[in-house]
């Protein structure tokens, strides 16, 4: 992570200047205004190549992007935000000026638009350039005003969320490429099925919409490739087949995850018994549950629960 600005660090004459430098210079080219007295705290992440994470703490202050900022030049990307909390308004192609707080914002930076702050808020931001995302912009700029309606919704709000605190846990780049897929899959999802491209962007980004959603379901039983497939709207080959092309098998990879949660849950609850935290992670024999956990950890369930 960069922080790129933290203006309780700077002389107060001095703070609307640097608001106004940063975001110009780590969004695009816009024109910036801002409110005195002027504070922010922005930070910066890069998720590998044409991919950028932007978290803004700030008060009031506003970005317009006219038709003169767009030139050859201009970086041919989108924005998929999210406003945490405050008072945030956008105008931006086909969507009415509205109250923006907790709702994904999806915005073809290649286009005018307006953002507008007008209290102390948090928003965040993943900027992702058309060559990193293979989508044409036409894709983006009709998909903007239907993003509500897509199954990925809640997936992607709970992604942005999320993002920020599994950084320092997790490779950047690993990070940047699952959150290019789902952006992509996102968009898709509210395009046209008849068209060649959804086709396709649904069929490659099959692996990272079902390990997603088995992050989010790892305690029910039912968890596999026939639900799975129901969930996403494909075969069961197709299922296991997204696993083998990256190497993993979907059992194994439910097992990994549930051993996860219960080594989490294990060093949390002293009180409980292993066969009760087990069996919520979906391990119905309490055997297997241990030798899993051992072979896995070095330990078992029950030293690791009394911190030996």
């Amino acid at each position: 992570m960069a922080l790129l600005l933290d203006t309780s660090a700077l002389p107060e004459p001095d703070r609307a200047d640097a608001v106004r430098a940063t975001l110009s210079s780590h969004l695009q080219p816009v024109a910036v205004s801002v409110a005195e007295p002027a504070r922010a705290r922005i930070s910066h992440w890069q998720l590998g190549p044409g991919v950028q994470l932007i978290h803004n703490v700030a008060g009031p202050h506003r970005l317009t992007c006219t038709s003169r900022h767009l030139h050859s030049g201009t970086p041919e990307r989108l924005s998929l935000g999210l406003p945490v909390s405050g008072a945030v308004r956008m105008r931006h192609r086909d969507m009415p000026f509205g109250d923006r707080v907790g709702e994904l914002q999806l915005a073809d930076l290649t286009s005018p638009y307006e953002f507008q702050v007008e209290e102390a808020s948090v928003v965040e931001a993943v900027l992702v350039d058309y060559d990193r995302l293979g989508l044409p912009v036409e894709a983006v700029r009709d998909a903007v005003p239907r993003l509500a309606a897509s199954p990925m919704y809640d997936l992607l709000r709970h992604h942005l969320l999320e993002l920020p605190g599994v950084l320092d846990k997790l490779q950047p780049e690993l990070l940047g490429a699952a959150t290019v897929e789902l952006i992509r899959a996102l968009i898709a999802s509210v395009s046209a099925p008849d068209g060649p491209w959804p086709r396709d962007v649904s069929a490659g980004t099959l692996f990272a919409r079902v390990t997603a959603y088995i992050a989010r379901h790892q305690r029910d039983p039912d968890l596999g490739a026939a639900r799975l497939a129901a969930e996403h709207g494909v075969s069961v080959r197709a299922v296991y087949a997204a696993f083998a092309e990256h190497g993993e098998q979907l059992s194994e990879w439910v097992i990994r995850g549930r051993l996860r949660g219960a080594h989490r849950e294990l060093a949390g609850s002293p009180a409980a018994t292993v066969a009760s935290i087990a069996g919520s992670w979906g391990f119905a024999n309490p055997r297997h549950f241990a030798r899993r956990f051992r072979a896995e950890y070095g330990v078992s369930p029950t030293e690791w629960q009394r911190g030996r």
